[in-house]
């Protein structure tokens, strides 16, 4: 093994990123499998469809149809709120992480424990409760914005990876609290909390398509608080840092390559290594 290898395996990028990223690949062949433990669930799924909306209107909060008809007003905003709900919901999550992993690590650790927390809880409650989202049902005038205005990303139920029965909880909210979580976490700028904006659209997108109801959102709020909650709780600052600072000779390269990004992460806003943890736990 050259030395040039052996730097860039014991970097930033090298095995812990390779590690990363088959967390995250598993995921999502989890996700795939659990769309084929549910193939049969079509009956249940629109069932409980029926249940979810029974209850919304009991309490007086069946608003999803009316925020969708103010949307389709306009072609341009149902364009644009299609586009955000496709685009946005793994792009953002990925970045966001991505950042949190290269630049403040101490933050990412617990973010990606609550992401992979939540997403294992959603996926066992995708098949213990199968729910149809709105656009699948008829009757109720939900209109499927995305088959209707494009982009088409969801065929049939009984084809493509994903799972459509899988509306409560919502991924597509919880995964954008996160991401927020993430960038409110790593900062201390005021303009962090512009990130806030990111799961308030994703709130809006997933109603106004009709792939959700406002009650998977709020299911998904509180997976995040109970597991978020206790990552927080349980990882505090006595715990081992997620990244070790670098040794002398991994300085000489370049940051990108070595652990040399975890030392000049808190530079971006003038801190010391220590104020990381003081954001996280604060």
């Amino acid at each position: 093994m050259s030395p040039l290898y052996a730097r860039w395996w014991r970097g930033r990028l090298g095995y812990r990123f390779l590690w990363e990223v088959m967390l995250i690949g598993s995921m999502i062949l989890s996700y795939k499998y659990v769309r084929y433990l549910a193939r049969d669930a079509a009956g249940p799924a629109y069932e409980n469809a029926r249940r979810v909306i029974d209850f919304e209107r009991s309490v007086g909060l069946a608003f999803e149809h009316k925020l969708q008809e103010l949307v389709l007003q306009s072609d341009h905003l149902i364009h644009l709120i299609n586009r955000y709900y496709v685009a946005s919901h793994f792009a953002v999550t990925i970045a966001v992480m991505f950042w949190l992993y290269l630049r403040r690590p101490n933050v990412y650790s617990r973010i990606r424990l609550v992401f992979v927390g939540v997403t294992i809880t959603a996926l066992v409650v995708h098949v213990a409760f199968p729910l149809a989202p709105p656009r699948m049902l008829s009757g109720y005038g939900f209109v499927d914005t995305l088959k209707s205005y494009g982009p088409a990303i969801y065929g049939s139920p009984d084809v493509g990876a994903a799972n459509q029965f899988a509306a409560m909880p919502s991924l597509h909210f919880g995964y954008a609290v996160i991401a927020a979580w993430g960038v409110l976490l790593a900062f201390r700028s005021r303009w962090r909390f512009v990130a806030v904006l990111h799961p308030v659209l994703m709130l809006v997108s997933i109603m106004a398509t009709a792939n959700h109801y406002w009650l998977d959102a709020a299911a998904a709020g509180l997976a995040l608080l109970l597991i978020g909650g206790a990552v927080f709780t349980f990882r505090r600052e006595n715990e081992r840092p997620f990244a070790s600072p670098p040794t002398e000779d991994e300085t000489i390269l370049p940051s990108m390559f070595t652990d040399d990004d975890t030392g000049n992460a808190d530079d971006d806003t003038g801190n010391a290594g220590e104020d990381t943890d003081h954001l996280v736990d604060a």
